[in-house]
Formats: structure tokens, C-alpha cells, sequence
């Protein structure tokens, strides 16, 4: 399969952070996909404007342990989505993921419109992502109001 990124504004850095391509089936989403969102239609609207406008943002991905993950939902309990399991022989520490804190949503739209990977901004850690969602959620507001 061809890969067909879906490429956001920022090239290659967004608010100091990296951007870089990852394939979507390396992305773990952290939330469920919001189909509406205080009583407003979300996901569709979401994707038709990704479809005609493209991709402003990339999505804040945070490259991470399980076991880190593991901590996360212990303390957000069911508003973050079952955690993705596997055997791995090297033990929790050691096996690393790509985890997203700011646009699962988005992750699953490229999905939907047939991309293979997206921009991704290379975020240090969960909490440092999620402080920077109402940043990048600002120019959107008609979403989120």
C-alpha cells in the first residue's frame, strides 16, 4: 500500500515541537471519537472540514511506555479509551508506543479519508499535552462553544 499522509500547516516544528509523519496504525487514540460534543454535531463536521481545508494542526503525540500509560489510566479512569495490550517479552518499561493527547479525533478521520500516516508534534509527556490542547484548540472555537 502507497503511504498518503495527511499533512498539517507545520512542516517540520509546531510551537517548538517536532513534526514528523507516523503511520496511523502506530497511533494509539486516548479518547473515544466525540461524534457530538455539548449537544453539536463534532466528528462529521470535523472531517468534512479537514476534507475541504486539510489539516491545520498536526496531532500532539507523545512517544511513551506502557507502564506510563498504565499510570494515565489509573488517574483518568474510563475518559480515556481501553488501553492497547500485547505480550512483550522486555516488560512494560521497555516497550514503547506512540500515544495521542490531542487529536484522537483527527487520528481517526485521516482513517476514514484513506490516509496511511500524519503529522504528528513530538510531545515530551501526556501532561505537557494536555496543557497545550486549548492552544491548539483556539482557532476552532465554533467546534468546541
Amino acid at each position: 500500500m502507497e503511504n498518503k499522509t495527511l499533512k498539517s500547516n507545520f512542516d517540520k516544528e509546531w510551537e517548538g515541537f517536532e513534526v514528523r509523519e507516523v503511520a496511523l496504525n502506530e497511533l494509539w487514540a486516548s479518547v473515544p471519537i466525540a461524534t457530538t460534543l455539548r449537544g453539536k454535531p463534532f466528528y462529521e463536521s470535523v472531517k468534512a472540514d479537514i476534507a475541504r481545508d486539510g489539516l491545520h494542526f498536526p496531532v500532539m503525540g507523545v512517544y511513551t511506555k506502557l507502564e506510563t500509560l498504565e499510570h494515565a489510566k489509573v488517574k483518568w479512569g474510563d475518559k480515556i479509551s481501553p488501553l492497547p495490550f500485547w505480550h512483550n517479552a522486555l516488560g512494560k518499561n521497555k516497550k514503547w508506543m506512540w500515544s495521542v493527547w490531542g487529536g484522537s479525533n483527527r487520528v481517526e478521520i485521516a482513517r476514514d479519508l484513506g490516509y496511511t500516516h500524519i503529522d504528528v508534534a513530538v510531545i515530551p509527556s501526556i501532561g505537557q499535552a494536555i496543557s497545550l490542547q486549548k492552544h491548539m484548540r483556539k482557532p476552532f472555537d465554533k467546534y468546541y462553544k
